[in-house]
């Protein structure tokens, strides 16, 4: 038997899975529902209907299978899944909300909050329904500390299960011993901070529902925004937003666990990131003649893969639009809410560069110990590192190469594609209404891949073609 085949019981194991996320997906759409009593809202059908439609499909799906411990392969499959699941369903009351919004739009937009990305095809937000805006924030906040990882709670039966619908959402980091500590620790931190966060906002002088849209659009760094001007507030709300960003796309979890815990931490993602962004900030602001208070907001957007802007990105030069796509292909720490190729794997490749160099030019008798600060260099985290590295490269050109056949320019189109690829948000207006089928296509493909790390895309694209593959081998004889 194949690795990546799956026997009849595999897929009854991933349909149990996906059956618990439509129930619990169902679940959240019903929240809104709570905002549309509260502000009057005719909207409360367009989320009640979907809602209920998803809890009982999902009880039907995992009343006629049974649970099975899977493998990691399998769970990647399942989690892929479950992020187009929670996007098709997620759509529904966009689509049934927005008037001139088709289904792809709003699967679109549903992929664009569930994964951070925070893109959008809505031309004037600030005249939809409170409760369709809450559902945009909300899908969001729940995306940025990820489906499968609060799902597990719920889903888990085995510590084992547990730790593969982590490790199947690109994570690796443990904080607690078990998995069920971690995604417990990891739930508790992101909601104390979100907490932090609509406090000190509404303090900066937004009102309680600003406060707590941005706030949750933040923290997840998605930065889907309610107004049109994307984050048009005084410096005060700036700098408590470069805070809340920064809480979200630098810092990994196992280190605000450390820090709230009061134990020491020594992280190389941070000190790499501080520096970077005081670096590149500094040089935005002197080249294109920008307050540094917007430059600095829109690096660490940049950086963390928020999306929020303070200024026009599409008037900066196109020097500024290099770094901020090197900053967007980058992303941010490892571990956190963000997307990108992550930190800690650009410092492994410059340091697997470093090495390549010395053992050219040192003798062959030399010694050379590989390592970044206290993590051994060996081949496996080396590869690991390129390999995603030319994932992200290769997939954002290819976006990037639908978008210039489409006719748009090729400096947007690779600095939109990068956006995409990365779960960034910040745009120079590619993707529009307007826009083919296609390029929303790629764009909702783009962003599905990126928020998963490509590998269990990949995974699920060859389990189906050898599955597929098979079954004609099957059919022939």
């Amino acid at each position: 038997m194949g690795v990546c085949s799956l026997t009849r019981k595999d897929i009854e194991g991933i349909l149990h899975i996906l059956g618990g996320i439509t129930q619990i997906i169902g679940i959240f759409t019903l929240i809104p529902c709570i905002v549309a009593f509260y502000f009057n809202e005719n909207t409360v059908l367009d989320f009640l209907i979907p809602g209920i439609c998803s809890i009982v499909l999902g009880s039907l799906i995992k009343k006629f299978t049974k649970p099975k411990n899977l493998k990691l392969h399998q769970t990647m499959v399942a989690s892929a899944l479950s992020w187009l699941v929670a996007s098709f369903i997620g759509a529904v009351p966009l689509y049934l909300s927005i008037h001139y919004f088709s289904y792809v739009d709003a699967v679109y937009e549903s992929m664009s909050a569930w994964t951070t990305t925070g893109m959008t095809l809505i031309p004037n937000v600030e005249v939809l329904p409170k409760s369709v805006l809450f559902w945009r924030s909300f899908q969001q906040w729940i995306g940025g500390v990820g489906i499968l990882v609060l799902s597990a709670l719920v889903l888990a039966r085995s510590g084992t299960v547990a730790y593969l619908l982590y490790a199947s959402e690109a994570r690796q980091e443990r904080i607690m011993p078990s998995a069920i500590g971690t995604i417990k620790t990891i739930v508790w931190i992101y909601v104390l901070y979100t907490i932090l966060g609509v406090l000190l906002l509404y303090v900066s002088g937004l009102s309680f529902w600003e406060a707590v849209n941005l706030t949750m659009t933040g923290i997840s760094t998605g930065g889907m925004s309610i107004s049109n001007y994307s984050f048009p507030y005084n410096d005060f709300a700036k700098i408590v937003m470069i805070g809340i960003m920064m809480v979200g796309g630098v810092m990994s979890f196992s280190i605000h666990h450390k820090l709230l815990t009061g134990k020491y931490f020594n992280d190389i993602q941070t000190k790499y990131a501080l520096v970077v962004i005081a670096i590149i900030s500094v040089i935005i602001s002197f080249k294109d003649h920008i307050p540094f208070i917007d430059s600095l907001f829109t690096v660490v957007s940049a950086m963390t893969s928020t999306g929020f802007t303070t200024i026009n990105v599409s008037l900066l030069s196109n020097f500024s639009l290099f770094l901020i796509i090197f900053l967007m292909l980058i992303g941010g720490g490892a571990g956190t809410t963000t997307g990108g190729v992550k930190i800690i794997r650009f410092l492994v490749i410059l340091k697997a560069l470093v090495y390549e160099i010395k053992e050219v030019l040192y003798p062959k008798s030399a010694v050379i110990y590989e390592h970044l600060e206290d993590i051994d260099l060996n081949y496996k985290i080396i590869r690991e590192a390129f390999v995603v590295f030319f994932l992200y490269c290769f997939s954002s050109f290819l976006v990037a190469l639908i978008f210039i056949y489409l006719g748009y320019k090729p400096y947007d189109s690779i600095f939109d594609a990068v956006s995409f690829t990365s779960n960034i948000g910040i745009s120079l207006g590619v993707v529009t209404l307007k826009t083919p089928v296609i390029g929303k296509i790629a764009g909702i493909v783009a962003m599905w891949i990126g928020r998963l790390e490509i590998i269990p895309v990949l995974v699920l694209f060859a389990t189906l073609y050898l599955k597929i593959r098979r079954m004609l081998r099957k059919n022939k004889k």
